[in-house]
């Protein structure tokens, strides 16, 4: 069907007219056009290293007026050790048609190492137009293969190890992939936030920055048009220049065995080495057989060491549910370490075993006890302190067996949670964050934070902090400065709000996303003061989010947000809804009764629904 050869934009045509009737393309083998790169024992490898990363993408190869002859894939090692890639598989999915083609390509079985600075260049489809690439390369277009593999203007790469699946669009750190990159327009998968990177042109291919050592897991960050310059793995090294690391952050051990009535998972996080500076890493709890809904609470945070700390632990707090289940696991991360290195250890386990055995009928959630408790976990990340504890549980008991009383008790209590201080400095403020800051998209919807993200901000706030405690006014401070530098330096905001922008323009442009709150006069002290140094982008985002008018625009929003973040553990939009029609009902009614959530019946329909209930009880068969 394919030879002899034909002219390359009939042939590209017809690689696209008969993939897109292709599934997936599984086992092909690569080989080299020159000899292989040294082998060495598996073992002395990164297995699975997230060092590796698709550093070129050049998707025109062979068109009348390209710069080479094919379509081509280069990978590269950003890391300082050398990683084994024998058994890895590229992922493609072609943008052509009606719908997507997913390609999946298996790399050489063979030991095929890949040292440090180094690149590899992968060959795909092609034509009759332009230069041939550089040899060595891996070359996909054998004889037997029945159609040439290519890719297409717009679409999504990806690089995989052994055992790795690509899934929907995965996000960073999910076992198994190892980077992907989504490019042009019609792309609908891509790495991070900003949207998919440019689409390649006839002479320029996407390269990610800084000679591939850039990653911000970004594909709009870390890619950008060029030249197209293929490198392959007798181009010379270009090791990245971040200095060799003298300690390493590892889990204490492979796994962390609990009941499920021990309400919580304590785990150890080491740092080994160097200990004399400081330095941090991101924990999370992540995958796993148990429900971050009905199991255990999210974890997320981040770790920080101060000069000779060695050891830090975080809890994963446990429901003791009444379902009688199997024994289960929740799976650990450590990701994005500064000032020191990932050591080997840097995923473990938590193993959960049941304690029910299977005759409960009584749901846990009707006891003021679990219930007060959960509502702890729910709304605040937190354990509860023992006098809040018995002070809410105490008041909803106080009315003995009057069910109409308790009712009235439990739908106050629950509101409570969302209403406290702890609460309204700790996630309504990250609420605010997000609604004042960042801009509506496909991927944020209305600008609302995503769940797993909320979870992990508000427990960084609220680190350490129990309303009523000694300094804890200043711990939250600290916790709010530690977190706005944090947010004001990731990729999302830094594309809304680039570096170039004059102080006018930034204080401008904050206060159109947050529906213009602040009066002329505010807005021209925020300017002055990021003029004079006497603000920061951060300090001036906060008081942004701390004015007023902005706190009762958004207190509705960020309630019935709650019902769902708080009770449910999930977005308004994720199933079993499809859309934020739910959100949109109770938002209205809470408004039409002036913010009052007994009239509203809104926490009451919550606490009641089936799906809250079933976290705890799942209904018989």
């Amino acid at each position: 069907m394919f030879s002899p050869p034909r002219a390359a934009e009939i042939r590209r045509h017809a690689c696209r007219r008969f993939a897109a009737s292709v599934a997936a393309v599984a086992a092909l083998a690569f080989v080299l056009t020159a000899a292989y790169p040294r082998a060495a024992a598996a073992q002395t490898l990164n297995a699975g290293s997230p060092d590796l990363v698709i550093s070129q993408v050049y998707t025109r190869g062979g068109e009348p007026g390209a710069a080479y002859q094919h379509d081509y894939v280069e990978l590269f090692n950003r890391g300082r050790a050398p990683v084994n890639i024998g058994s890895w598989a590229l992922h493609i999915t072609q943008n052509s048609g009606q719908s997507p083609t997913t390609i999946y390509i298996r790399l050489p079985t063979f030991s095929y190492v890949v040292e440090p600075g180094r690149y590899v260049l992968v060959k795909l489809a092609g034509g009759e137009h332009g230069a041939p690439l550089p040899a060595p390369y891996l070359d996909v277009n054998l004889s037997f293969i029945p159609f040439p593999i290519g890719l297409t203007r717009s679409g999504t790469v990806g690089l995989l190890t052994a055992d790795g699946n690509f899934a929907g669009c995965p996000d960073p750190g999910t076992e198994g992939v190892v980077d992907y990159v989504g490019y042009g327009p019609g792309s609908a998968c891509f790495e991070g936030p900003g949207g998919a990177a440019p689409e390649p042109t006839l002479t320029q291919s996407l390269a990610r920055e800084a000679g591939g050592c850039s990653d911000n897991d970004s594909s709009k960050l870390d890619f950008r048009l060029g030249a197209a310059a293929p490198r392959n793995s007798s181009t010379p090294a270009a090791p990245c220049a971040a200095p060799e690391p003298t300690s390493f952050f590892e889990f204490a051990s492979a796994e962390f065995e609990v009941f499920e009535d021990g309400e919580r998972a304590q785990v150890t996080v080491t740092r080994e080495g160097d200990v004399s500076a400081p330095a941090s890493v991101d924990y999370a709890t992540t995958g796993g057989t148990a429900s971050e809904r009905s199991d255990y609470t999210t974890a997320a945070g981040r770790l920080r060491f101060a000069p000779g700390e060695r050891q830090k632990r975080f809890d994963v707090l446990l429901t003791n549910d009444v379902t009688q289940e199997p024994t289960e696991t929740i799976g650990l991360l450590l990701s994005k370490p500064a000032g020191a290195a990932n050591g080997a250890r840097d995923r473990a386990t938590v193993v959960l075993y049941d304690n029910d055995n299977g005759s409960e009928t009584t749901n846990p959630s009707d006891g003021s006890q679990f219930f007060v408790r959960q509502h702890y976990f729910d709304f605040l990340g937190r354990d509860a302190d023992e006098s809040g504890l018995f002070f809410w549980w105490g008041g909803i008991d106080s009315c003995g067996a009057d069910t109409g009383c308790r009712e009235v008790k439990r739908i106050d209590t629950s509101a409570a949670f969302f209403l406290s201080i702890e609460f309204q400095t700790t996630g309504f403020l990250v609420h605010r964050l997000y609604r004042a800051a960042l801009p509506a998209s496909g991927a944020r919807p209305r600008s609302l934070p995503r769940y797993a993200e909320f979870a992990r901000d508000t427990q960084e706030v609220g680190r350490g902090v129990v309303v009523g405690d000694d300094d804890w006014r200043r711990r939250l401070e600290a916790n709010i400065a530690l977190y706005l530098e944090d947010f004001t330096s990731r990729a999302e905001f830094a594309l809304a709000y680039p570096a170039t922008l004059t102080a006018s323009e930034y204080v401008y442009r904050l206060d159109a996303e947050a529906g213009s709150v602040l009066t002329q006069a505010e807005r021209d002290a925020l300017i002055a003061g990021l003029q004079t140094q006497a603000e920061t982008r951060a300090t001036v985002l906060l008081k942004v989010a701390e004015h007023p008018e902005f706190q009762r625009r958004e207190f509705n929003r960020a309630f019935v947000l709650m019902q769902y973040f708080g009770y449910l553990r999930r977005a308004p939009n994720d199933a079993p809804d499809a859309d934020f029609s739910g959100y949109d009902f109770w938002l209205s009614k809470l408004n039409s009764f002036g913010g009052d959530y007994r009239r509203a019946e809104m926490v009451k329909a919550f606490l009641s629904s089936d799906e809250y209930r079933a976290r705890f009880l799942a209904p018989p068969p």
